[in-house]
């Protein structure tokens, strides 16, 4: 009789963990070659050599229309926001053409994608002996540790390499400095201070200090409320000390409510603009505090903002103020630029015949006004209010109205109209003729 030993069933959580690493290494291969092909695109392009299409103004190089064309095609092709695609852009070029330890690494799986835009990251502004010392450098310390932990390492081997230029590329990164709002859900939303480190260490240790007072003091709220809270005050209500920067500012928001809605009878939410839909019961607190109102009239039927025909060449208020309404934001496909902060653009050139009207009026952001004008994107007004783009390379996109307000109910319609024909016969009675 032969004595067997029970083969262990493999532990599941051991085999899914095994899966997840699994899948890690085929997911760095595949951006591997991604990173190829993302290249090769940029080559195909450059063969293309598209030309500045402006017929007025600063003409761009081909090397910036080619950049603006593969960037917004390859944003909106892979649903990323055109800051991500730029750097999915630069991070694959750079593993291609400069970085062949690091791309090795990738295509092996020993390193991730993350891994890989710390490193092209960094290695901005190396060349020579210099960059090929901190390729095969990096490449060999990031498979030890996770992404976070190779930014200071790949900080000291840059310093290591020259050290000389580390005040340049301070004043150079300090250029990039800038302040953004990312909308999230329930009513709430990130605002993104991305500024030199030792004012970001010093504004979190306020808030730490001032929370931690009030603390202190007995107030009930958390450490992580309270920075919150006490940022915001100083935000909304303290007074600026910088130079020459105008005292006594406030915030302003703008909330389009239906009628029906504020007055209790409808369901349709308001709208905050730059975020979108909000409870009513934020819409009655902010409409209870306005300053100021403004009527809108919309069609019942539609819901399209009526509005007046143009008398000059320049949009007059009540026109900008339309095109902002119908969209509160840019009108570049995946743009969330804010109306108020974007340019009125005349989407047919005015210079070939575009009529200054609502239906040729919509909001561009600065840098989208230029790409419309300088690139092979076009943009035609359909007539409902939406708009067509068609990119270079002939995608096409439909950009919806936002702020569109919903049909009235049919119900409500009928209701309307019955109060309406009830009041007319009460008056018909009451008259002596």
């Amino acid at each position: 009789m032969s004595n067997t030993i029970p083969l262990l069933e493999p532990d599941p959580y051991t085999v899914a963990l095994d899966q997840v690493a699994a899948l890690d290494t085929q997911i760095a291969r595949l951006s591997a070659v991604r990173a190829r092909r993302v290249t090769e695109a940029a080559r195909r392009l450059h063969r293309q050599a598209p030309v500045d299409m402006s017929t007025a103004g600063p003409v761009w190089s081909s090397a910036r229309v080619e950049r603006i064309e593969l960037v917004t095609e390859l944003a909106l092709l892979t649903r990323r926001t055109e800051h991500r695609t730029a750097t999915l852009v630069d991070t694959s070029t750079a593993l291609v053409d400069r970085l062949p330890a690091t791309l090795a690494a990738v295509s092996s799986g020993r390193l991730s994608w993350e891994h890989a835009e710390v490193i092209v990251k960094h290695a901005e502004g190396l060349e020579g002996d210099a960059l090929a010392t901190y390729d095969t450098r990096l490449a060999s310390l990031a498979v030890e540790v996770n992404p976070r932990q190779l930014e200071k390492k790949a900080r000291q081997e840059v310093e290591l390499a020259q050290p000389s230029t580390a005040v340049e590329r301070a004043e150079k990164a300090a250029a990039t400095r800038r302040i953004y709002v990312d909308p999230a859900a329930d009513g709430m939303a990130s605002l993104t201070l991305f500024a030199p480190a030792p004012e970001i260490h010093a504004i979190a240790d306020r808030a730490v200090r001032l929370a931690a007072g009030l603390k202190t003091a007995g107030d009930p709220r958390s450490m992580g409320h309270l920075k919150v809270d006490v940022l915001t005050d100083l935000l909304l209500n303290g007074e600026p000390s910088i130079p020459g920067a105008t005292r006594g500012i406030r915030g302003r928001v703008h909330v389009m409510v239906p009628a029906m809605t504020l007055l209790g009878v409808g369901e349709e939410a308001a709208i905050l603009r730059g975020y979108g839909p909000i409870d009513p019961a934020t819409a009655a607190q902010l409409t209870a505090d306005a300053t100021s109102w403004r009527r809108i009239l919309t069609d019942p039927i539609t819901g399209r903002i009526l509005n007046t025909d143009p008398r000059d060449y320049r949009p007059t208020a009540a026109m900008i103020d339309h095109a902002r309404l119908v969209h509160p934001e840019c009108v570049f496909p995946g743009c969330t630029v804010p109306a108020e902060q974007a340019d009125m653009d005349h989407t047919e050139d005015h210079a070939y015949g575009g009529d200054t009207i609502p239906e040729n009026l919509a909001p561009l952001s600065a840098g989208h006004h230029r790409v419309k004008h300088h690139t092979r994107w076009e943009f035609v007004q359909n007539g409902d209010d939406t708009l067509t783009a068609t990119s270079p390379a002939g995608h096409v996109y439909t950009i919806r109205p936002e702020g569109r307000m919903q049909a009235a109910p049919q119900a409500l319609m009928k209701a309307a109209a019955a109060v309406a024909a009830t009041t007319m016969e009460e008056d018909l009675a009451d008259c002596p003729f």
